[in-house]
């Protein structure tokens, strides 16, 4: 028994990784939760467009003699009365309404399509930004290291060479700078976590990510997916509501008929029951002048939806330059800086080792750093502007 807990120990501290991060998030997040309630209400609006309104119902006593209120039997106008009331929709407003009912849910939908989006783009940048973190703190990690190990040696051969002492403080002086860089480094890494944790919408402690350097999708790509953008999807249903209202309110315009049925109730005479008949008159033109109103909300809405569609590919263009310039300057640090620097490492360490040079030592490890954070940064770069050009065209994966 004690074999196989230790064999499935593994499993349950294993980190967390972005698609199951992601899967959760999109799945429970409070912030999707509260359109989602938005949505189940919309539900309920939907089933009341399908109701009558409401009867009205009245009561009424005639023919009230003041130097008697309690005689009700002098004469037939005495009555005391209940009306009902009920008003008819007109032919196609109750349709009218689910209808635009419906485009509201779906707005919301759409809506929250485009949340999902934001979300799963701020928990991959978040999630990048980690890897970013996690790599400068692990090579700030080895290159205390490997500084703390050439002081030492160094150290040891100051005793007989002089000019020893020089390469020796500046090593400590990279050393007390690398300990600075640490401690940011492990103060930021918590923070992102922090922030992960929200975006998850659970604890998160550990995150099993790997990025390597790609070359960018084309840009016709991205351009042909663009109409899927989620929050331009809402501008669509938005125009699709405005439209609704637009039959609404010329709807309004027809008349709704009423009946209207009284029992009257007489002391001393025979009850009766009277029947009328009525309507509304829009004789004053505000119904039209509401529609024509709505309609124009239609015309502003529609170019709203078209002006926001070229923002899209202004933004565009802004993104694929910043990705192709974060590819750039990653595969150029990866395959011509890294490896030069690499051999020149190689060469001076072989004489730091026999004691010699460690001061120009220092200053190339310093040129190696740089360029190992340069390539770390350009790497996170070029998967966090992928991100952000994946939320462009609607992913959430």
């Amino acid at each position: 028994m004690k074999t196989i807990l230790l064999f499935l120990l593994p499993l349950y501290l294993s980190a967390t990784t972005l698609d199951s991060i992601i899967a959760k998030a999109l799945s429970s997040h409070t912030s999707l939760e509260v359109i989602q309630e938005r949505i189940n209400a919309e539900d309920y609006q939907i089933s009341a467009s399908r109701n009558f309104y409401n009867p009205e119902i009245s009561f009424g006593l005639n023919d009230i003699q003041f130097d008697d209120v309690t005689d009700r039997g002098r004469e037939p106008m005495q009555t005391a009365s209940v009306n009902i009331k009920q008003k008819f929709p007109s032919f196609g407003k109750r349709d009218a309404q689910t209808e635009k009912n419906r485009a509201l849910k779906q707005q919301l939908g759409s809506n929250m399509e485009a949340l999902k989006v934001k979300l799963t783009e701020e928990i991959k940048i978040t999630a990048y930004k980690i890897w970013e973190v996690n790599q400068e703190l692990n090579i700030t990690e080895e290159y205390i290291g490997v500084t703390k190990q050439n002081i030492e040696l160094n150290t040891a051969y100051s005793a007989t060479r002089d000019n020893s002492h020089m390469g020796i403080m500046s090593a400590e002086l990279t050393l007390s700078q690398l300990k600075i860089k640490k401690s940011r480094y492990e103060s930021s890494r918590k923070a992102l976590y922090a922030k992960l944790s929200y975006l998850a919408g659970e604890k998160i402690d550990d995150l099993e990510i790997s990025l390597a350097i790609k070359e960018p999708k084309p840009y016709d790509y991205y351009l042909q997916k663009l109409p899927n953008n989620k929050a331009y999807m809402a501008k669509a249903s938005e125009v699709m509501v405005a439209e609704h209202e637009v039959k609404v309110t010329d709807l309004s315009g027809d008349v709704d008929p009423y009946v209207q049925v009284g029992y009257y109730y007489r002391q001393e005479f025979k009850d009766y029951v009277n029947v009328s008949f009525g309507m509304a008159l829009p004789i004053y033109g505000s119904e039209s002048d509401n529609t024509e109103s709505a309609r124009k909300v239609v015309l502003s809405k529609n170019a709203e939806s078209l002006d926001y569609l070229h923002n899209l590919e202004g933004q565009l263009g802004g993104l694929y330059a910043q990705v192709e310039d974060a590819y750039a300057i990653a595969a150029i640090l990866n395959d011509e800086s890294m490896p030069q620097i690499e051999h020149m490492f190689e060469l001076t360490n072989a004489s730091v080792k026999n004691g010699q040079d460690l001061f120009v030592y220092i200053d190339l490890l310093k040129q190696k750093l740089s360029l190992d954070e340069q390539l770390i940064k350009a790497t996170s770069r070029l998967h966090t502007t992928e991100a952000a050009l994946d939320a462009l065209t609607g992913e959430t994966k």
